[in-house]
């Protein structure tokens, strides 16, 4: 039996329980589920949550799942924290695991065709106060390459519109849009699968940044260490995992497009409405006891599951421009998209300004690349900005490149209300330069042991 959901709730029960908390009474799906969430993050508890009982709906709904750090190392196994991670999942990136194809899988223990259809019998999550609907938030949506006919993975909102009808924002960034638009062109449906339930670690498998050319079920196979088991779908060219909750087959007509959002997206802000595809749904395959599975959008469980991934690229990358750069991070503070803390054992001058524009280059979503010293712990945005007060020259150790490519839901773009990628970006170096006064120490701190002093 392959990792799935169920397999990981039942290891945090026995393993971690203070990591999962269940809500038995019924909870509205409109706003009272994320308002139980968005006040467990004000108390700064952010365990998994089970909603038993969902208003409308006999599913329930897992939530959170990916907002607690140490959850998702978990997860994959991986001591040692975030540094480790990026090690061992660069590691993962090089050697990936192959899918392998099987007849059955519980994903399919149910199956709903056609007009048999209703996904309105779903607990889908309306999320903020201004969202134009309930929306699918963890979706791992599966499309093929119309011309190599590699798969391609990635989450992409849904908003519900219908029993078998959703719109869909592909982000201009996103493989996805890519396979969506070569379709479109040709005036031919683009067939898709939405994956909704798994395992954490086959998420932060199929969030890796790869190239188009990459099968993101590859790499999902390496973080969970085995073989991804597929199942192929009922009604699409497409393959799914078996092990996962449920799957939404269809396809994304050509030439359809019809208003969407607005939503409230990672930012912390509301994307605006566009004239957006849609999804026709066609067939909804699921376990018997499925679990329907969301994303708390614009919180931890939304930021850090694809902002964790992200850093693996980046540090590659920068490792490429400046090979003293020790560790790279994506924080909170930042949304895990906006801002990058890179810390390096600098050599020579000029190296922090390259590892901030290689950065840029890894990520288009960057808008701040802040290069510190090795000394300084980029986990801790205190001493990050530490660093700045202490070491930056603003007029000489930044730098500007303006009207470039950046996240069309940045809401600091040149025209936030109508979806602009267009940002200016800002690199920043903020280690020691040559003539640097000498820091103050106090000698013999690190053999000190607390115990034998205090009472």
């Amino acid at each position: 039996m392959s990792k799935n959901l169920r397999d990981f709730i039942a290891y945090l029960e026995e393993a971690a329980p203070e990591h999962l908390a269940h809500v038995r009474r019924e909870v509205d799906p409109r706003f009272e589920l994320t308002a139980v969430l968005a006040r467990l993050e004000q108390e700064k508890r952010f365990p998994a949550v089970i909603f038993h009982q969902v208003k409308g709906s006999s599913f329930p709904v897992v939530s959170n799942m990916h907002a607690d750090v140490r959850r998702l190392l978990m997860a994959v196994g991986v001591e040692g924290g975030i540094p480790e991670f990026l090690r061992v999942y660069g590691r993962w990136e090089d050697n990936p695991i192959p899918p392998r194809l099987v007849p059955s899988g519980p994903v399919q223990e149910v199956v709903a065709l056609g007009e048999a259809v209703d996904c309105t019998q779903l607990p889908i999550v309306t999320y903020h106060e201004r969202d134009a609907g309930p929306y699918i938030t963890l979706g791992l949506i599966i499309m093929k390459d119309p011309d190599s006919g590699v798969r391609n993975a990635g989450i992409y909102r849904l908003m519900l519109q219908g029993r078998d009808r959703f719109g869909i924002q592909i982000s201009q960034t996103a493989h996805g849009h890519y396979i969506w638009q070569k379709n479109d062109r040709r005036n031919r449906p683009t067939e898709v699968a939405v994956v909704v339930g798994h395992h954490p670690a086959f998420y932060l498998g199929c969030m890796s940044f790869t190239p188009l050319e990459v099968d993101e079920f590859a790499v999902a196979g390496a973080v969970m260490g085995e073989p991804l088991p597929l199942v192929k779908c009922r009604t699409v060219d497409l393959e799914v995992p078996a092990e996962a909750e449920m799957v939404l087959e269809g396809i994304i007509p050509p030439g359809v497009r019809e208003k969407e959002a607005p939503f409230g997206e990672y930012p912390g802000t509301y994307g605006p409405m566009r004239n957006n595809p849609v999804v026709i749904v066609q067939a909804l395959t699921r376990r018997h006891d499925a679990y329907y599975q969301n994303c708390f959008v614009g919180h931890p469980d939304n930021l850090l599951l694809t902002g964790v991934v992200r850093s693996s690229m980046i540090f590659r990358t920068v490792k490429i421009a400046c090979p003293t750069v020790t560790a790279v991070h994506m924080p909170l503070s930042g949304r895990c998209r906006f801002i990058c803390y890179v810390a390096m054992d600098k050599i020579m001058e000029g190296d922090p300004k390259n590892a901030a524009m290689a950065a840029f280059a890894a990520d288009p979503f960057l808008k701040f690349v802040i290069v510190v010293d090795k000394d300084v712990d980029i986990l801790d945005d205190s001493q990050v900005l530490h660093a700045m007060a202490t070491r930056l020259r603003a007029d000489t150790d930044t730098f500007m490149v303006t009207h470039a490519r950046g996240s069309p839901l940045d809401p600091a773009s040149y025209d936030p209300v109508g979806g602009s990628h267009i940002v200016t970006k800002m690199g920043i170096d903020a280690t020691r330069k040559a003539n640097y006064p000498e820091e103050i120490r106090v000698p013999g701190t690190e053999a000190i042991v607390l115990r034998e002093y205090l009472e």
